[in-house]
């Protein structure tokens, strides 16, 4: 688990990284799928969600879940396999990365919050080295334990970090996740290209930049 210090009571940047500090496409990513399996027509099935929800929740192996992957559908892949496949699918968002950077040279508290595994961190961090660096810290649910919309995942970043939820402005591109936010008290934003430039205004109004 990451060290976080208490910053009680400043403000605080929180930012899904999905669709907010990099993108991708499931759909190019079902069509690498339906290609490796034969499937014509690739999806997961209820218990290839379960898996992949346990490993964004850290109960399995990044290992694990490729041998998953590898038993169920027929694939013969390596962790490196899987890493290269998402580093070709991540691509950086740059209003949603271009905010982060604005928020660490102001010397705003930037922490992410965001439903990922470690392999799609080191598909990140390979395609675009430093590319959390400045960031305050990082709120992960493969080292939480819990993935948003949990309630769980929102109240560890916060007694982590010694805030209220109003202390905090929080970008999400999912609906549900916004609202799990807000129903802490948290200042949770939709972060999808119609809000660009309405979320950028609040974030302005917020930590009060000119």
């Amino acid at each position: 688990m990451r060290r976080f210090e208490s910053v009680g009571g400043m403000k605080t940047f929180l930012f899904d990284i999905g669709h907010v500090l990099v993108d991708f496409d499931f759909d190019q990513l079902f069509s690498i799928l339906s290609e490796q399996s034969g499937e014509s027509r690739f999806s997961f099935s209820e218990e290839d969600e379960a898996q992949r929800d346990a490993v964004e929740r850290g109960l399995i192996s990044d290992e694990e879940w490729v041998a998953y992957l590898n038993r169920a559908k027929g694939f013969d892949w390596s962790l490196d396999d899987l890493v290269g496949i998402w580093r070709d699918l991540f691509t950086v968002n740059e209003t949603g990365y271009g905010l982060f950077r604005k928020a660490i040279g102001s010397g705003v508290q930037v922490y992410t919050l965001s439903n990922i595994a470690q392999h799609h961190m080191d598909a990140i961090e390979a395609n675009w080295n430093g590319f959390f660096n400045g960031a305050t810290g990082l709120f992960l649910s493969y080292e939480v334990g819990a993935r948003k919309p949990n309630p769980d995942i929102y109240r560890h970043a916060l007694d982590a970090l010694g805030v209220s939820g109003a202390d905090c402005f929080f970008l999400d591109d999912l609906p549900e996740n916004v609202e799990a936010a807000r129903s802490l008290g948290i200042n949770a934003h939709r972060f999808i290209p119609a809000n660009h430039g309405a979320v950028l205004r609040e974030a302005a109004a917020f930590f009060d930049w000119s």
